[in-house]
């Protein structure tokens, strides 16, 4: 096919061109030996901010849409694919956050940790099968929701056995944090190498998604970690800026052992009892990654202050409170 001769040539695709690709791959137009060799000759050349943003835009332009009437609204996710197997980080923070901004938190199941957002969202007994209109009704009662990628996007279908076949990382990895069907303004946006974070800036911008904190840290974590700095992109509209987020700074340095992650009863387990305030690593680094979430959703214009925020709330048993109300 012609499109994979010129990515093994190492010529990168128009935003347009990427878009047709990927349309064409999601209607079922291409053959699957034809999509494995785009998507292997993608990875092998490295996805641009175009391949990025064109592959994202006609994977949303397929799912079915999540419409609601906040004026803001917050994802807190990753990547995946740092094949970490810790804590689930991001799906607590998301709950703290729910605390102060509506958050529609975009998940699957496990894919390179031992418990993804929905297994331990469905161990804690947490909706995570809604339909679109149940979705809605949820957030608006509950001040959160979880989207469950697989049932938001058929489309996906057509590519599924492609990338199955291939069983490594494709740009598909890199779209589900771009993808969520409720198109919420703040993010907080994990991803899992630092060398990625250019060209995803890039499809962020073109994308116009506007208030994020892109994240990778130095141990490879698509989270802020505490064992290791992390390197941090805080776009405010069309303003960067990139700085370094160190854990010693703040006093929670912690080995990743303390982060370290179960099967789903035991996550969950270990998550009522982080919000209980237990575990005292766990809590800081739900804390923090908490933090960067508010100040990419302008709860709080400072790192500091948000933190003491959410460590305060955690620490207060409000957390814990959010998450029974979850769950009733």
């Amino acid at each position: 096919m012609e499109i994979a001769d010129r990515l093994k040539q190492g010529i990168d695709l128009t935003f347009d061109e990427a878009h047709a690709v990927f349309d064409g791959m999601l209607d079922g137009e291409i053959e699957q030996f034809d999509i494995e060799e785009i998507l292997v000759s993608l990875a092998e050349k490295g996805e641009t901010e175009n391949e990025i943003a064109g592959a994202a835009l006609a994977l949303l332009e397929r799912a079915i849409p999540l419409e609601h009437s906040f004026d803001r609204l917050l994802d807190v996710v990753g990547t995946g694919g740092d094949d970490s197997g810790s804590f689930n980080i991001s799906t607590t923070s998301a709950i703290v956050c729910s605390l102060f901004v509506p958050v529609a938190k975009h998940g699957n199941r496990a894919v390179s940790s031992k418990s993804g957002a929905a297994d331990v969202l469905e161990a804690l007994k947490i909706p995570i099968d809604l339909e679109p209109d149940e979705a809605v009704r949820f957030l608006k009662e509950k001040n959160f929701v979880f989207i469950f990628a697989q049932k938001f996007f058929p489309a996906m279908r057509f590519v599924t056995p492609a990338r199955k076949k291939i069983g490594k990382r494709t740009v598909f990895n890199l779209l589900g944090p771009l993808c969520n069907p409720a198109r919420p303004d703040s993010r907080l946006i994990g991803v899992f190498r630092t060398d990625v974070m250019p060209a995803y800036l890039g499809a962020l911008e073109i994308l116009g998604i506007p208030d994020v904190m892109l994240v990778s840290s130095e141990d490879g974590l698509d989270e802020i970690s505490l064992s290791a700095k992390t390197v941090c992109y805080h776009k405010c509209g069309s303003s960067v800026r990139r700085f370094e987020f160190d854990p010693r700074d703040f006093g929670i340095y912690a080995g990743t052992e303390a982060i370290k992650g179960y099967e789903p009863a035991t996550n969950a387990r270990l998550l009522k009892e982080t919000l209980l305030g237990r575990h005292p690593d766990l809590v800081n680094v739900v804390a923090i990654n908490a933090a960067f979430a508010l100040m990419a959703a302008h709860v709080e214009d400072k790192l500091v202050p948000a933190f003491m925020l959410a460590r305060e709330v955690i620490r207060s048993g409000k957390a814990y409170e959010r998450l029974t109300e979850l769950a009733s």
